[in-house]
């Protein structure tokens, strides 16, 4: 049996693997011709034998992904302090530095954001600080006095910021109905790394998401 058929063998139907037998589809030459037998099945078999397929590369895919070791998160900023309506995004990798070149125009150009797990409570640190084009992000965010947007607990609304595990929504790309954008704010405050006021000042203590968006958007 050619390869392709026996990795799915278990996935099809006896009708269809009758089909493919009469029809020779699974060798070289005769497997172009599946889609034929795909629509010579019934309705019903045909969306059985796809929607079988589909679950098998989806779990290969899984196991791919929980093998590579990454864990992917995104940060989301909405217009209010209550994390609904519409927001920008920004994808995180746990224990990974990620470096972004933001938008001409944006502040900093290089951004660059790492996301930390704190078993001790069980919440999540970002940290965010500005790189460089020259040569891209450091290994630590060091010097950082911006503690607004960096500690979350997974799936609770900080202030106007929210912490969801997995990368940001498609609806960030396209058609973003609710999503504006990903990777194109700094949503983690970097550009404030260096310029943080101490806790107790009337800045620190007024600013919200509302204000830092407005910010972005001037």
């Amino acid at each position: 049996v050619w390869p392709p058929c026996r990795r799915h063998e278990t996935l099809l139907s006896p009708s269809f693997r009758r089909a493919a037998a009469a029809m020779k589809l699974c060798s070289p030459t005769g497997f172009t011709a599946a889609a034929a037998a795909l629509l010579a099945a019934s309705s019903a078999d045909a969306t059985h034998t796809l929607r079988g397929l589909q679950l098998h590369e989806q779990g290969t895919l899984q196991r791919d992904t929980q093998r590579s070791g990454a864990t992917y998160y995104h940060l989301s900023q909405y217009s209010g302090t209550f994390c609904t309506g519409r927001y920008v995004a920004l994808d995180l990798t746990l224990n990974v530095m990620t470096q972004i070149n933001l938008p001409d125009g944006r502040q900093p150009e290089v951004l660059c954001n790492k996301l930390e797990y704190n078993s001790t409570d069980s919440t999540f640190v970002v940290h965010s600080c500005p790189g460089s084009s020259a040569t891209g992000c450091p290994l630590e965010c060091e010097g950082c006095h911006e503690d607004m947007v960096k500690h979350f607990t997974k799936g609770q609304c900080n202030g106007g910021w929210l912490l969801s595990e997995g990368a940001a929504p498609e609806d960030c790309t396209s058609p973003n109905a609710e999503c504006i954008s990903k990777n194109r704010v700094d949503v983690g405050l970097a550009r404030w790394c260096d310029k943080w006021p101490t806790p107790g000042n009337s800045t620190y203590e007024q600013k919200t998401s509302d204000d830092f968006m407005a910010e972005e958007e001037s």
